[in-house]
Order: structure tokens, then sequence, then C-alpha cells
């Protein structure tokens, strides 16, 4: 499911046709939005009629410039509540029991106006707490990293902008396929390039479309590339397993990892027996998790709910007693999400204290799709987008880099090299080696809670043993 967002500087050139065309054929957006269309009604409607949408909505250009239009098809259920030659204004249902506002933006090429076109936006902005995106050309830029050009943008307008974004509570998507959107023609030999084709949203519309990329294609028939937010990515892969730091504040998490640690003796290979006590540790903390701690924010909304109900009713000193125990639940249950969350944004400088759940979560989420791998490109220089053929593509690109085509029988030739490397000199290798190890290990665990080790000390000390170990000590003979 996915949205288009392009100025086309002119919907009926046939370049802008083809290209439009295209773009649905492969991309099978649920909605285009056309921004500077210079068309008709009549022109509007062959559009819609070319590219099959069954919806459509036109606000007509002011003499040569201008223009807007919204196509849309039954997949989403859309309500116009507001339009003006820069914006429109809609509540959208995806029929999935999700309903949100989404704001289609057209910046007003005048800075005064678009000044004023962000305060009127701002003030009018009664739903910052529902899942908002605005999405369009915002003829501004977040910084000057987003522009190259002769001139800077006058840092008056950079202000204005990052006002609006601040005061509405929005987030930038970061944008893939290309650093900058918009191409100006070239001046002296110089091609002025800036990104002010962008998707904004809040922090409640990021939460409920956490898969959700924003795509530049290639600028082609127009100076602005056309933008492709896609909203739901049905692509998963298994999560890995992390030790929540939230655990610690159980007094049974210390019996919990015993338990997995002492829960058989593996005989053998030395290594072999600590992966396996590890993966024992791991199983047993998941189904202790499982079984005795829920999520923090749905028992946080039933104790609320339960709180708004006790407040409403004669309040005895039974109930006064029941107020304050769930007061202290809640309290404990936000401390926990907030541990959640901050583990994941990966941000050393906050601490537990700041209260900053919201926050952590937004920061993960934007952490997650910087780091998600969209395509390959591969060894014939072609694009590989599915996410099974992608990791197809690693592993076979990793096997052949650690397997070797040739005769790897070398015994001849070592039988005819005279030994160096006393048995001694063996010995002092691998104690320098090892007193190497032990300042790794003292560097990771530098800083740690005390309480963190002394509960699940044994996991995640093996834990940094492992990663501390050079590659070289990790080999068959081991075993």
């Amino acid at each position: 499911m996915s949205i288009i967002s392009w100025n086309c500087r002119g919907v009926a050139a046939p370049a802008t046709v083809s290209e439009l065309h295209s773009m649905c054929k492969q991309l099978k957006p649920a909605i285009v939005f056309l921004m500077e269309t210079r068309a008709r009604e009549s022109t509007i409607k062959k559009l819609k009629r070319r590219l099959h949408f069954e919806h459509v909505f036109h606000i007509e250009p002011r003499g040569l410039s201008g223009g807007l239009c919204l196509l849309w098809n039954e997949i989403y259920n859309i309500n116009i509540y507001f339009w003006s030659d820069n914006h429109i204004k809609t509540h959208i249902d995806d029929r999935k029991g999700r309903i949100w506002e989404c704001n289609f933006i057209y910046g007003n090429p005048c800075f005064e106006r678009r000044k004023e076109q962000w305060r009127a936006i701002t003030e009018n902005n009664i739903n910052k707490g529902e899942p908002q995106l605005f999405i369009g050309d915002f003829n501004d830029i977040l910084s000057q990293e987003e522009k190259i050009g002769l001139h800077p943008k006058p840092q008056s307008q950079v202000r204005e902008f990052r006002k609006f974004v601040d005061m509405n509570y929005l987030m930038d998507l970061d944008i893939k396929g290309g650093r900058f959107t918009w191409f100006g023609n070239p001046r002296n030999g110089f091609i002025t390039r800036e990104r002010i084709d962008r998707a904004l949203v809040n922090w409640e519309w990021r939460v409920l479309y956490q898969q959700a990329s924003l795509k530049a294609l290639p600028a082609i028939s127009s100076d602005h590339c056309p933008l492709v937010l896609v909203i739901n990515q049905v692509q998963k892969v298994e999560k890995s397993f992390k030790f929540e730091a939230f655990w610690t504040d159980h007094e049974e998490c210390e019996n919990i990892v015993r338990k997995g640690w002492e829960k058989e003796n593996v005989q053998g290979c030395a290594w072999k027996g600590i992966t396996t006590r590890m993966e024992n540790c791991k199983e047993e903390l998941l189904k202790w998790s499982r079984r005795t701690i829920k999520r923090a924010d749905k028992e946080i909304q039933k104790l609320k709910e339960e709180l708004k109900k006790l407040q409403d009713s004669d309040l005895t000193p039974d109930k006064q007693e029941k107020t304050q125990r769930i007061k202290e639940n809640i309290a404990t249950l936000w401390k926990q999400e907030e541990k959640y969350w901050g583990q994941r944004a990966r941000l050393k400088w906050l601490k537990w204290g700041d209260k900053n759940t919201s926050f952590f979560h937004a920061t993960t989420i934007q952490r997650r799709g910087r780091n998600r791998i969209e395509k390959l490109r591969n060894e014939a220089g072609s694009w590989i987008e599915d996410r099974k053929e992608i990791m197809k593509h690693i592993e076979e690109r990793f096997d052949a880099l650690f397997t070797s085509s040739k005769n790897r029988n070398c015994n001849p030739v070592i039988r005819n090299i005279p030994v160096r490397v006393t048995e001694s000199m063996n010995k002092e290798l691998i104690s320098e080696a090892l007193a190497w190890i032990e300042e790794k290990i003292m560097n990771k665990l530098e800083g740690w809670k005390e309480k963190l080790l002394n509960q699940a000390g044994k996991e995640t000390l093996i834990k940094a043993v492992i990663q501390a170990m050079p590659s070289y000590i990790m080999n068959e003979d081991l075993c």
C-alpha cells in the first residue's frame, strides 16, 4: 500500500502522462497527489480514466501556474474536510480500524505567503494527538545540508520551517533513493539541488506504521523527484534475543538465569557447553518473561481504567488504599516501559529518569528504518529487492568469500618447513593473548550496573568473553 506525491510541473505533457502511467502500473499506489498540474477539469478527468482511479479531487490552477490533484481508489476511505490552493486536508480510514489525518502540502513559492501558510496550519491543527502525515513539496529545507547551490538558503526561512515542524511535533521520514528531490536549471555550469519534497509525521503516526518507508524516484519529465511512501510492508524478520534491562528489577531474575545455566551438565567441547548453557538461559528467560511480565502499555491502560472507576466511586479507606497501590503499579510500569525503549534507542546520554518513553520509541523506529536494507546490487549489476533473495545473496556472497576453490591439502608443504615456534613460545603467546582478552573484558564491563552483574552476570559475562575472543582462538582445534 503506497502513496505517490509529485510536483509534476504540468500534467498535460505527454512525457508526464507516460511517466505517471508507468509509475502507477508498477507501484499500484492507493493515492496519487499531484502539484502544479496547470490543467483544467477536463484534462484531469481524462488522466483519472487513463490511470484507472475511482476518485479524484481537483483544485483549479490560477492562470498558468498552480493546481492540485488528488486521485485515489477504494482501498482507502478518504474524507476531505479542508482545501486551499496549497493544502488538502483529509481523514483517511485504511479499512483496518486505523484512522489518521493526511495533509497534502504544496508550500507557496513566495516566502511571506509560505510563512503565513505554516502559521495558519499550526493554529488550526487541533488534532496534534492523532496520527498525522504531511507530504508534498514544502519549498523549504530543514538545514543548509539539504541544499547545494551558489547561494545558501536564507537562515530566516530555514528557522521558520523548523519552527513549523517543532510546533506540530513532527519528525522527518528518512528518504532513500537520493539526497535531493529538486534540481534547478544549469547556471554558469552549476546545478542547484535541494531537498524540498518530503514526508513529515508525528509520533502517533510513526508508531501506527512502523514499517513505513519513503523513497525518491529519479526526476525525468519534471525537475522534482516523485516521492513514494510505502506504508505497509509485510516482510518481517525474526527478532533477535535481547536481555531486557527491566528484568533485573524482578527478584526472581537471578534464579531464572541460574536455573538455565545449571539445567544440564554438558560434556565434551568447552565451546559447545558455553553456547548450550547460554541457549538454556535464553529459553528460560523468555518463558519466564512471557508467563509473568505483561506488556507495560496494555497493563497501564487497564490500571488507568480501574483507577478512573475507583476515583468516580465513593472513596472508602479500602478504596483509597487500593487507589494508592494502582498508582504505584503504574509508576513501576512507566519505568519498565522507559527502560524497554531506552535500551533500544541506544542513546547513552539520556537517563531512565528523564521520562522520555515516547522519544525513545520514536528514535528506535527511526533507527530501524535507517538500518533496513531495502535492496542490493548483485555482481551482474542488477538490483535485488525481495527480502528472501537479499538474504540468499548475502549468504552466497560470504560463502564464496570464505570458500577456497584450490586444493587445501598443505601437508606436503608443511612437512618441509622447519619448526620455528617452540612449545614454550606458544605458551608465552597464548598468555599474552589472554591478557589482552582480560583487558578487553574489563573495558566492556566498566560502567555496567552492579545489580545487573549480580543477577545476570554469568550470562552477560560469557557473552562479553565470546565477543572479545580473537577469531584465531575460536577454531575447531578447541574441540
